[in-house]
């Protein structure tokens, strides 16, 4: 039983005719009537009593019309919905992205990406790179931006933007604009990310190319975000590591302070990673190559303070 057969036998019934269905199924005569042979072959039961002046349901017809009938427009409304997601008309992303790209800078992405494409519905999971790494795993998200590169079996992924760990100070510290020694560090709290994540593991990586471990600082001080790491250098708990994106406004309004440490420049890059490689829907797809065209979202990101 197929499309075409229950569309032939609808329109017959309503019609009480072959011919008439015909014309309205832009058919031949004879291939209506072949569509209707073969549906009454499929259930192995006449569907039309024919005379010569007639042509009436049978039993069996009548108890199949209001079935075919649901069957047809559940189909064309399939077929709608599909060629909506076909020209991207609809559609749904879910997103899990690092706080450097999830705060920062997806908001502005994604609202570039809706008007050109309303109809998709886009959700955002913010967590550390671990976290969005475990996520893309079991599928709870189509899409993750980290830190880190993933390797997870049926997950590809690739570098998408540079960028990197400043350090920054209060207003009043002496380091403010200033260039540090990396043994100087030394002396001051740290403020970092927790174990785990993407720019802590960038740092830890730095730090021992130059002999120095975190164990040595005067003090260490673990924080889940990098805006919980910008309140606690503001409040004078020490210096602090955070994503350049995710400073920039502050730095621009004087409301936090930045030094350099030569041999410390913390580059790493931000990687997209995406489900079902090759395979993904369209939505995805689209999204994908959109943040993936640089022309575009190097002007969107340019004026991020």
């Amino acid at each position: 039983m197929n499309i075409k057969q229950l569309e032939a036998f609808l329109q017959v019934a309503r019609h009480k005719n072959f011919t008439k269905a015909a014309v309205h199924l832009m058919m031949s005569q004879p291939a209506v009537s072949f569509q209707i042979k073969s549906l009454e072959e499929d259930l192995q039961i006449n569907l039309f009593e024919r005379s010569e002046k007639k042509v009436a349901l049978t039993e069996a017809g009548r108890l199949l019309y209001p079935v075919a009938m649901q069957m047809v427009r559940q189909y064309h409304k399939i077929r709608a919905s599909l060629d909506d997601l076909r020209n991207l008309k609809t559609g749904h992303l879910q997103l899990g992205a690092c706080p450097a790209a999830g705060e920062i800078l997806l908001p502005r992405l994604i609202g570039a990406f809706r008007e050109q494409y309303p109809g998709v519905k886009i959700s955002l999971q913010v967590g550390g790179s671990s976290q969005v790494n475990r996520w893309l795993k079991e599928r709870d998200v189509v899409m993750g931006i980290l830190s880190i590169p993933v390797q997870i079996d049926g997950v590809e992924g690739q570098p998408w933007l540079r960028d990197h760990l400043a350090f920054i100070a209060p207003t009043w510290h002496p380091w403010n604009g200033a260039e540090v020694k990396p043994n100087d560090l030394l002396r001051e709290s740290l403020v970092i990310r927790e174990t785990g994540s993407g720019s802590r593991q960038v740092a830890e990586q730095q730090f021992l190319e130059l002999n120095l471990s975190l164990e040595q600082f005067a003090g260490i001080l673990e924080l889940g975000s990098n805006q919980s790491i910008i309140n606690a250098v503001r409040a004078g708990l020490g210096i602090g590591l955070v994503s350049s994106w995710t400073v920039r406004d502050d730095i621009a309004r004087n409301n936090i302070g930045v030094f350099t440490v030569p041999g410390l420049t913390f580059e790493y890059n931000l990687y997209l990673a995406w489900n079902q490689p090759g395979a993904e829907g369209l939505a995805v797809s689209t999204f994908r190559r959109f943040l993936l065209n640089h022309e575009i979202t190097g002007r969107l990101l340019d004026d991020i303070s």
